[in-house]
């Protein structure tokens, strides 16, 4: 295991696994090889996106390199395109990848993500409301999304300004979103609470921030799984996800969820409600292929159904159909014939490295 954010230099043990840090490379490109190396790997299996790796730099392990990557454009993007190619066989972790990927010529495995059922779980919302401080009287939309690039993948000025439509109707509902707010001035960041209050909502009473500290920090799987069991309805309608882990975790505690009819979204919405390609704009990202730009009102729309159909039905159709992404059906079906598949014909033979055989200090 190599980590190549929020880990620099020598290995540290983690729950009995040596986790690497990296090197130089921001993703960790000039010393991945060599970690492998080090720890005698038969593959070398990245989880990140594949067009910041440059498999030329992974010496003998290029043979040996099968990237777990995820796919958020239209099409498979040319630059993800050429680094995939020089994998034996690379592994998509969705089917809208999996046909991308072989749309453009190529073969790969497929292994979506798994979430752990036993964690993520319905516990009822009037309890976890309780244990959350969070109103129980209300209609709660919740996002959990990451706040980064501009303009935001996540979509955030849309479906703030959906939810603005919705809350214009209904005054009892608030909007929780689990992200950093951006009002820090980090670059990478936008400005929510700025942009609430442009559309009319007021920041700590119609619309909610997650801790800013502990989110920082990480809030831990029994907290996440409280706040999905908080929430009405999860809002996820995004420019394009290359999976989503979301929308997977608040499915799996009871929480339907209103996402995009494209990339793997379409896949993913189990119970709930997806709003339609023909209902956005397109957008044409630095990497030469195209997301989506969902339209507020039709995302407001849907958010009017979730509004009117806040029943049990949906919520134990959420739980009973993402049991195919729970994690140990997820290595079963999936992870073990792939491995066992790679073993097979890809075997791994020592390559010289430039690492030799030194060993990690435990």
């Amino acid at each position: 295991m190599s980590a190549f954010y929020g880990h620099d230099g020598a290995p540290i043990n983690w729950n009995g696994i040596n986790v690497y840090g990296k090197g130089f490379h921001p993703y960790g490109n000039d010393i991945m090889a060599a970690h492998s190396a080090n720890f005698k790997a038969d593959a070398l299996i990245t989880l990140m996106d594949a067009w910041v790796i440059a498999p030329d730099v992974l010496r003998g392990y290029k043979e040996h390199w099968f990237p777990w990557f995820p796919i958020d454009h239209d099409v498979l993007p040319r630059p993800i395109y050429e680094s995939v190619k020089q994998s034996p066989k690379p592994i998509t972790m969705s089917l809208f990848g999996l046909k991308a990927i072989n749309n453009a010529g190529l073969s790969a495995y497929y292994v979506p993500h798994g979430v752990e059922t036993d964690v993520f779980k319905p516990t009822g919302r009037k309890e976890a409301r309780e244990k959350a401080r969070l109103p129980k009287d209300v209609f709660i939309v919740g996002m959990v999304a990451a706040n980064k690039g501009s303009p935001p993948r996540k979509a955030f000025f849309q479906n703030i300004a959906a939810f603005a439509q919705l809350h214009k109707k209904h005054d009892d509902t608030v909007l929780y979103i689990h992200a950093l707010d951006g009002s820090g001035g980090h670059p990478e960041t936008v400005n929510l609470p700025e942009y609430c209050k442009s559309v009319g909502l007021e920041v700590g009473r119609d619309v909610l921030f997650s801790d800013q500290y502990l989110y920082m920090l990480g809030y831990p799987d029994e907290q996440m799984n409280i706040l999905y069991n908080c929430f009405d309805v999860h809002l996820l309608v995004s420019m394009g996800e290359g999976f989503g882990i979301p929308i997977i975790e608040a499915q799996a505690a009871g929480c339907p969820v209103i996402v995009g009819d494209w990339t793997s979204m379409s896949e993913l919405c189990l119970s709930g409600w997806k709003v339609d390609k023909s209902e956005t704009e397109l957008f044409y990202t630095p990497l030469g292929a195209n997301q989506y730009l969902p339209h507020p009102a039709a995302i407001a729309e849907k958010l009017e159904a979730a509004y009117h159909n806040a029943n049990m039905d949906k919520r134990a159709k959420a739980r009973k159909m993402v049991m195919e992404y729970d994690a140990d059906n997820v290595t079963e079906k999936y992870w073990k014939p792939t491995l066992e598949d790679i073993a097979e014909k890809f075997p791994y033979q020592k390559a010289d490295t430039g690492a030799g055989l030194r060993e990690v200090v435990k």
